[in-house]
This record gives C-alpha cells, sequence and structure tokens, in this order.
C-alpha cells in the first residue's frame, strides 16, 4: 500500500472517530453529568442535516450552510466550502445548550422573552433533505443585569432559562477556512515581484542570516527593512472575503511568486482597486522528475527524500483544487507587502556615506583640544634655560 493510500486511510479514521464521538454525545441520557440542567436538544440525526441556517439582528443577517456532494458549503459564498471543524463547533454549541427552570409557555410571552425570529439574538435551524426542520433554537441575548438568557425549541411555545447564552458566529465567511498561506521564512530561496513599472528578485543571503535584493542600481543600497516584508509575506496570509470575479476596475497587473526550498512555487496574480487587494492563486512543483522504484535496495534517507516529494506534489494537488476558481479579498497592508514597488526596496548610498561623514566633523568639532602647559610652568622652564 502506498504513502498517499495510508495518509487517506489516516484520514477516513480520523473523521470516523470524530463522528463517533459527537453521535455518543447526541445519544447519551440527559442529565448524567449535570442533574440541576437538561440538555435543550435531546438527539439529533446528524447524517440528515442537509441545510443549516444561522440568522441573527432580527433576521437582517442569515447565513444558510448546504451539504453538497458530502461536504457543506456556504450559500452566501456561491457555494464556497465550509470548514468541517467550525460546523461541529456550531452543533456541539448548540448540543451543549443546557435548560433549567421553565419560564413560560404562552406564546404570548415569546417577544418579550425575545424568543421569536424577529427578537432573538440568533436563530439556528437544522432541515433535512427535503427541507423539513429537524430541530432549532430561537436564543435571546443575555440579560444585563442577571446574566441569564432564554431559549426556546422551534417546534415548542415552551420557553427555559440559561446560564450563559453560547456565541455563535454569524458571517459568512466565519463558517470557511481562511488561511492561503503558511510559508515559515526558512522554507523560502527566492521571491520574484512583478509590477506594471519594474521587476525584481529577492533570495536568501549564503551564509548569512538576511535577504539579498539582486541587481541593487548602482549608487543605491538595499532598504532591509522593506526586503524582508516582501520576503515573507506569505509567511502568514489570510483572506477577508471570497468571491468567483472581483470588481470590474480591478486590473490583475501585479504577480508575486514564491519559491520554497523543495521547488513548490507559489503564485499570485494581485489587482488592486483603490484600498482593496485581491488575489488568485496557483502553486506548481519544479521538480518534474518522475518518482521511481530503484532496481536496488534504496537507503531510509533516498526513501525519505522520496516520501518528502510525493507529499510535497499532493500538497500542491490539492492547494490547486480548493482554490481554482476563486477570487480572494486580502488585508490591505498584506497586499501592500506583495506589490512594493522597487523604488520602496533601495535608497540612496551616497546619502548615507554623506550623512556619515557630517556626523564624523560633528564629533571631530566638539572634541576637547590637546592639553597646553600652563603659563606658570612655561616661564619656569625658560628661566630655567
Amino acid at each position: 500500500m502506498n504513502t498517499n493510500k495510508l495518509a487517506i486511510l489516516g484520514i477516513i479514521a480520523v473523521v470516523t472517530a470524530g463522528g463517533a464521538v459527537l453521535q455518543s454525545r447526541i445519544s447519551r441520557p440527559a442529565g448524567v453529568t449535570n442533574f440541576a440542567s437538561t440538555p435543550l436538544i435531546e438527539g439529533m440525526p446528524i447524517d440528515a442535516i442537509v441545510s443549516i441556517t444561522i440568522e441573527s439582528e432580527d433576521g437582517a443577517k442569515s447565513v444558510t450552510l448546504d451539504r453538497a456532494d458530502g461536504m457543506f458549503v456556504v450559500a452566501q459564498k456561491n457555494s464556497y466550502p465550509a470548514d468541517v471543524s467550525k460546523i461541529n463547533n456550531l452543533i456541539s454549541k448548540c448540543l451543549d445548550i443546557r435548560v433549567r427552570e421553565k419560564i413560560t409557555s404562552d406564546a404570548a410571552n415569546h417577544a418579550d422573552l425575545k424568543v421569536t425570529p424577529q427578537t432573538a439574538r440568533y436563530v439556528v435551524s437544522f432541515k433535512d433533505k427535503d427541507g423539513k426542520p429537524i430541530t432549532g433554537a430561537a436564543i435571546s441575548p443575555a440579560d444585563g443585569d442577571s446574566g441569564r438568557a432564554f431559549v426556546r425549541l422551534l417546534s415548542s411555545n415552551d420557553v427555559y432559562a440559561i446560564d450563559s447564552d453560547p456565541w455563535i458566529n454569524t458571517g459568512a465567511v466565519d463558517y470557511v477556512n481562511t488561511k492561503l498561506f503558511e510559508a515559515p521564512r526558512e522554507k523560502i530561496s527566492r521571491v520574484a515581484v512583478l509590477t506594471p513599472q519594474d521587476k525584481y528578485n529577492l533570495v536568501v543571503n549564503e551564509g548569512l542570516d538576511s535577504i539579498k535584493l539582486e541587481d541593487v542600481p548602482e549608487g543605491q543600497k538595499q532598504n532591509d527593512s522593506a526586503c524582508r516584508s516582501v520576503f515573507g509575506a506569505l509567511s502568514w496570509l489570510n483572506f477577508e472575503d471570497v468571491m468567483k470575479e472581483a470588481p470590474a476596475a480591478a486590473a490583475f497587473d501585479y504577480t508575486y511568486s514564491c519559491k520554497l526550498n523543495d521547488t513548490t512555487v507559489y503564485k499570485l496574480s494581485i489587482a488592486k482597486d483603490q484600498d482593496n487587494y485581491y488575489v488568485k492563486v496557483s502553486a506548481d512543483f519544479m521538480d518534474k522528475t518522475p518518482v521511481e522504484k530503484e532496481r536496488r535496495v534504496e537507503s531510509e534517507e533516498e526513501l525519505k527524500q522520496k516520501e518528502a516529494k510525493l507529499l510535497a506534489i499532493d500538497s500542491v494537488n490539492t492547494f490547486n483544487k480548493r482554490h481554482q476558481g476563486w477570487v480572494y479579498k486580502i488585508p490591505s497592508y498584506k497586499g501592500s507587502d506583495l506589490t512594493k514597488p522597487l523604488s520602496e526596496l533601495i535608497e540612496s548610498a551616497q546619502a548615507e556615506t554623506t550623512e556619515t561623514v557630517q556626523a564624523e566633523d560633528e564629533e571631530f568639532e566638539e572634541m576637547p583640544a590637546e592639553p597646553t602647559e600652563p603659563a606658570e610652568l612655561a616661564e619656569t622652564v625658560v628661566q630655567e634655560s
């Protein structure tokens, strides 16, 4: 069995184990660990959930998570894949709601207790493949004085008190994995930047813990701080929003390429629209030599190198599959680092020399004069002679 199949089996095992743990939580009897409260939702068929809706701000804000091809996607973001851990976290928070005393069963009191779709802080509903409700809850904001909140199942008029209301994310991007890159500086060998005006390359300075700007113009020197900012721009990059197309005014006329030590190359096509930055991303593995089994006993080191190469190729393929066809909006400070013009990476070497000379002249002027002999001592010497 090859390394790829082993890795896939490992992932399936983890997911299966996680599902078993979650299912055991759902099916356990109420009040086993805490007799002072009981769970609001007693039993929920996880596999039957096909749609989850979260509404807030009096229904003005809404997120819909739909199951498609075995995975959840965010409807408001052109069905961008949702993050599994965040879906599980949402379900867990709903299952963790434990109620105490019943406050009322009269629907006329729901609005005052803020457990109607129009007044609740959160309304979370779970539906099956036919669009029928499985379960759901309306949760009030916490009372400012007592800290208590109220909750009711959407299928019931019974309202209960809870000691603390859960924090539930209500933004569409809150349910996706927003990490684009995590490339530590020590794994990067070269960065190339192409702007509408110029292009430049940054490389690791051999033998030194520094970054070198190639082909610095005569009479100039590199700005070390600016070079480090550009070189390490992909050490951590998250996106703020995702879409199928960038605004019409955004032209992708900047390119940022980052080559890792293992020959993986990340490429970003970047568009700037006023203070907003948008990127399209892709990856490639430059070492195209095939990985083949030798007709001899291979050393452990050779096998590790081949395994590392196969994993890197798989990582590139997974990266491209996830990001192909998407446009990401990134933070403006990161966009600025990725598109810096050459003029911001260099400065005049002559200016530094002039400043150094001036500083030395000022230091010389401030030095005390050579000490001289006192007048009395000089006269004594003359008389003796």
